[in-house]
């Protein structure tokens, strides 16, 4: 699938609604498949220019990005722009955005300060109860940031003819817990939540990885 093969081969997706039309079922499809291959991602709202002449200036803005983002809810790591590819009008905030990811895709947690701020979330909101057990946290380290790929490690993992050198991953975290299958998607997102609170990762899609103990320590 044409759609597929370019969000594959893409370092930053950038997700295009067509503000006249709303968020469509293409537009969500589209979404998740980006969500799914794990991407950076930007959305931009276009044609703002025939919208806005239509809601009260004073809370369009907010108002366009809030309905759009409840469509999407999926994709809140995604940042949005209201633009207009007629006038031209805040097109060069796509790009600042770009420079945004650009930058954090290079940042990383401490495993210090991950371990701290994630035994923080598990006290001040606990899992909850599966069958009588709870998760519990051992150890938790952040084992990729969303930097480019050396082409050392493309080359090992990518065949020669289809090479791509510049590969954006998704921060990737690693818990080990005393039994995975005890994660729901509701803490799961809440984890998230919490991480971005100490690396908002902009547009970055954040992997939390569990693995169950295996001699590791608690912390």
């Amino acid at each position: 699938m044409r759609a597929e093969r370019s969000i594959r081969r893409a370092d930053i997706c950038v997700l295009i609604v067509d503000l006249t039309m709303g968020v469509t079922a293409q537009d969500k499809r589209i979404a998740g498949l980006i969500q799914k291959a794990r991407k950076p991602a930007i959305i931009i709202l276009n044609k703002w220019d025939l919208i806005r002449p239509k809601r009260k200036e004073k809370y369009a803005a907010k108002q366009v990005v809030e309905e759009a983002r409840a469509r999407i809810f999926f994709m809140e790591y995604a940042p949005a722009v209201n633009t207009s590819a007629m006038t031209g009008e805040n097109v060069e905030k796509l790009f600042a955005l770009i420079e945004t990811i650009q930058r954090a895709v290079q940042k990383r947690i401490g495993t210090g300060v991950l371990n701290r701020l994630l035994r923080q979330a598990f006290e001040s909101n606990p899992p909850p109860l599966a069958k009588g057990k709870r998760l519990k946290l051992l150890y938790a380290a952040q084992t990729r940031s969303g930097g480019l790929q050396s082409a050392g490690a493309a080359r090992e993992k990518t065949p020669p003819a289809k090479k791509h050198l510049h590969e954006f991953s998704a921060p990737e975290f690693v818990l080990f817990v005393n039994d995975p299958r005890l994660m729901n998607e509701r803490y799961r997102r809440y984890l998230e939540a919490r991480i971005r609170k100490a690396e908002p990762y902009p547009g970055l899609p954040i992997v939390l990885t569990l693995r169950p103990r295996t001699g590791v320590r608690h912390v």
